[in-house]
């Protein structure tokens, strides 16, 4: 038996009503995680300032640490600075809501070639907890990244189809051999990231990179009412919006009605105008034609 289940048991009396005949039930709490989704990939030229920025959920009685893994130096530790090395600050509190959790980071002045390598954010639970940051210095400036979309930013589809969402994120201008992290093209809908593993279903990537770019299309399977709106895709804070719209198939059988209406209206007056305009000349030609004819 597990000291966690001793420990229950001999909770329980205490938890007991008056009565003896009613138990509160008792959840183990989780330990501290890091949050999902964080930018660990970072990238500054030198002479600039770099900061790496840790979330920690559930961290309670923990602290957080950063250690630089060349050399397994700690640079700071729940905020304060164990380092002589001023360029080199940190602080540590309550992440920026709606974000949940605690709020880390190291930042660094005055970037050197030198500072470049993995930072670790450890937590000192047992054994301890870490999340790796890479830092890349250029001696050069930074290329933009940019996230743009693919064809239409409105895309329309059938109820009950499916439809396909493009986007494209690149480095601009194009670099030079540089050793620039991959951009991770990331989907979401309104605050819910989209992957092949969404509750939703029926969702399909596919993904093309190249140096310095990458492509990726989202194919989302048996639409209904629920999957039309807004959609963005992203790499950091670098973002595209792309709208689902949806039609059935008596809407869609109206608009070319419509369309077919238009048109033969639209025919029906050309010929009309064409006719008016063989009847004038024809009137002209028989006015001209007895004087042509008249000798001199």
């Amino acid at each position: 038996m597990s000291a966690a289940t001793l420990l229950l048991l001999a909770a329980l009396p205490a938890l007991a009503g008056r009565a003896g005949g009613e138990v509160v039930s008792v959840a183990a709490e989780r330990g501290p995680g890091f949050a999902r989704g964080q930018r660990t990939a970072v990238l500054a030229p030198a002479g600039h300032a770099a900061t790496l920025d840790c979330r920690v959920l559930r961290l309670q009685d923990k602290s957080v640490s950063w250690v630089r893994s060349r050399d397994l130096q700690i640079l700071a530790h729940a905020g304060a600075v164990f380092t002589a090395d001023a360029r080199v600050s940190a602080a540590s509190g309550p992440a920026p809501a709606p974000a949940p959790g605690s709020r880390h980071t190291l930042h660094i002045e005055r970037l050197r070639l030198s500072d470049a390598g993995r930072y670790e954010c450890q937590v000192n639970t047992e054994p301890k907890m870490s999340l790796f940051f890479n830092l890349t210095v250029l001696d050069e400036p930074v290329p933009e990244v940019v996230v743009s979309v693919l064809g239409d930013s409105v895309v329309a589809a059938r109820a009950g189809g499916a439809a396909t969402l493009a986007c494209e994120a690149r480095y601009s201008p194009p670099p030079r051999a540089l050793p620039l992290p991959a951009l991770d093209l990331r989907w979401q809908r309104g605050d819910q990231p989209l992957s092949l593993q969404s509750p939703r279903g029926g969702v399909a990537l596919d993904t093309q990179r190249w140096e310095a770019r990458v492509q990726s299309r989202l194919t989302l399977a048996e639409l209904s009412a629920a999957d039309a709106g807004e959609y963005t895709c992203a790499v950091g804070e670098r973002a595209a919006t792309l709208h689902l719209t949806l039609y059935d198939d008596e809407d869609h059988a109206e608009a070319m009605q419509r369309d077919q209406a238009g048109g033969g209206a639209g025919a029906a007056g050309g010929a009309g105008r064409a006719g008016r305009a063989l009847a004038s000349l024809l009137s002209l030609v028989a006015l001209l034609a007895p004087r042509a004819l008249r000798p001199p």
